[in-house]
């Protein structure tokens, strides 16, 4: 029996990556993806399964850290806009580092694949860390004479704010770039919700 080697079933990921990002996975082949790389299509098959079984190996991994990073961010203590926009800063230029193009193949190249709906789970997750925020600022609220927020709003809010940092993972490649608008953007939003918070 034949050992799988790592640095080969790594270039099978790096290559899958690739070409589920452009020209995308529909249009990607089994049989494009062994050519590339330079192995048989048999071989490949001894890695992956199937092509989806590619998809999540190369996908899954970025889904997983986003989902820790969310986790992280509900448990931080911080108060502090400038504070909790560092730490957002931090954890967005690393993930960036290793999983910009399996994100975006998640989010906007999964279509068929068990792996669809992830946006949406992304969105389900988010929604619970915003509406965690609504009831804090509703027990204020009662203290303050001020009007609560109703939950309503906690999932639109929700994806609002996420697809602006999937908008601008999309739009720009430059790692830099990205941590820069990513910036902005989430200034602006704490700017603008900082009574909230």
């Amino acid at each position: 029996m034949q050992v799988l080697k790592e640095e080969l079933r790594q270039a099978m990921l790096q290559t899958a990556q690739h070409m589920f990002l452009d020209p995308g996975y529909e249009q990607t082949s089994m049989k494009d993806i062994a050519a590339k790389v330079g192995v048989s299509v048999g071989n490949l098959y001894r890695y992956f399964p199937n092509k989806e079984a590619l998809l999540e190996a190369v996908t899954m991994p970025a889904y997983e850290r986003l989902l820790e990073m969310m986790e992280d961010s509900e448990d931080a203590s911080e108060d502090s806009i400038a504070g909790i926009i560092d730490k957002l800063e931090g954890l967005l230029a690393e993930f960036l580092r290793e999983y910009r193009q399996s994100l975006l193949i998640l989010l906007y190249g999964s279509k068929g694949t068990r792996q669809e709906d992830v946006k949406n789970a992304l969105y389900n997750h988010f929604t619970k860390h915003v509406e965690m925020h609504f009831a804090d600022y509703n027990l204020k609220a009662v203290s303050a004479s001020a009007k609560p927020l109703n939950s309503d709003a906690a999932r639109p809010v929700a994806i609002a704010f996420m697809e602006g940092f999937f908008e601008i993972i999309r739009l720009y490649s430059d790692e830099e770039q990205i941590v820069q608008a990513a910036r902005a953007y989430t200034s602006i939003w704490f700017t603008g919700l900082k009574q909230l918070l």
